[in-house]
């Protein structure tokens, strides 16, 4: 009857925790995503500092933040209440069981079936059985929490690593001459094909500019011959030579490149030119600068080439930022 008492006991505490698992695991997750967009909403007024100032949208971007920290409160609150709720529930089962074993063993000893110390170490086991157990569900429980967090970063974790990047390849360098045929690309099994059957050649010494419409694919298909996108059909090769079996890593020491999203990092113009090269030479340095047209005005600044730019190139006006990112690629 006694273990009968704590077996039951426990198997109602492990029925409710499961039963209602999903309501707190709900719970959890309410409150990592309202954590998320909290943080992403901090992090786009910070960078978008300057456009809520010039159009005077302070206050409103003020307002979402405070929305969102007050939403992740809450949350937080409420998964705090349901872990509250279960410590209680806990207590009150459990302490329920032991008013229970102490009646019946009590009952029991008064009618000469069970001993004192009987009953003494039937409660030291129970209480061991009971707190350990309870304690198993409730790491299982978070356990299972757990696959909340790798579920946020499934779509970072499953994606497929770049292929086709370190090819070993045995022969000599390739002329600079790029060669499309069949290149097609869409960014989604469904959506509408950006390139379709395209041939391009684009010979070695040859300048070429790509126009079009907004949207028509002209960022895509710069991508693509940089290596940063594999065309779903077709092939690239240089110099006669197929892109894979070059290998990626190579075909890009071979490059130099000034995208719409390229950034600065924190370090010296210096470091930014070279992008931190560890065989840098000034007379290198000087010379792609020279070539962007930024020398002259790196020259002017107090540190010369040592002068500083913070994250984002926050030091630099604009136009500055552009030459210095050209002169990075001159480099090359």
């Amino acid at each position: 009857m006694l273990a009968a008492l704590t077996l039951l006991a426990f198997a109602l505490y492990a029925g409710l925790r499961a039963l209602s698992y999903r309501v707190f695991r709900e719970a959890n997750l309410g409150a990592i995503v309202a954590a998320a967009k909290q943080q992403s909403q901090f992090l786009e007024s910070v960078r978008g500092a300057q456009t809520i100032r010039l159009y005077h949208r302070a206050a409103h971007h003020t307002g979402r933040y405070l929305n969102a920290a007050t939403d992740t409160a809450n949350r937080n609150l409420a998964v705090q209440r349901y872990s509250l709720l279960f410590g209680s529930l806990n207590s009150l089962l459990f302490g329920l069981e032991r008013i229970g074993v102490v009646w019946i063993g009590a009952s029991a000893i008064l009618d000469g079936q069970l001993s004192a110390g009987m009953l003494m170490a039937f409660l030291a086991y129970s209480d061991q059985f009971t707190g350990r157990g309870a304690a198993l569900i409730d790491y299982l429980i978070d356990l299972k929490l757990l696959r909340l967090q790798g579920e946020r970063l499934a779509d970072i974790v499953l994606t497929a690593p770049e292929r086709h990047v370190d090819t070993p390849y045995v022969g000599p360098q390739p002329e600079a001459g790029l060669r499309l045929r069949g290149v097609s690309y869409r960014y989604a099994p469904g959506e509408p094909w950006m390139l379709k059957d395209l041939d391009l050649d684009i010979h070695a010494g040859e300048s070429v500019a790509i126009v079009g419409p907004s949207g028509c694919g002209k960022t895509t298909l710069a991508k693509i011959l940089l290596g940063l996108l594999d065309p779903e059909q077709g092939a690239i090769s240089i110099g006669g030579i197929d892109l894979h079996r070059l290998g990626k890593a190579r075909y890009r020491a071979m490059l130099g490149a000034v995208l719409q999203e390229d950034t600065l990092f924190a370090g010296s113009i210096a470091d930014n030119i070279a992008f931190f090269d560890p065989d840098a030479t000034l007379t290198r340095i000087e010379a792609a600068a020279r070539l962007a047209g930024i020398h002259d005005d790196i020259i002017a600044m107090p540190m010369g080439y040592h002068s500083l730019v913070g994250d984002m190139g926050s030091s630099l006006s604009g136009g500055q930022k552009q030459r210095v990112l050209l002169a990075r690629a001159l480099y090359r």
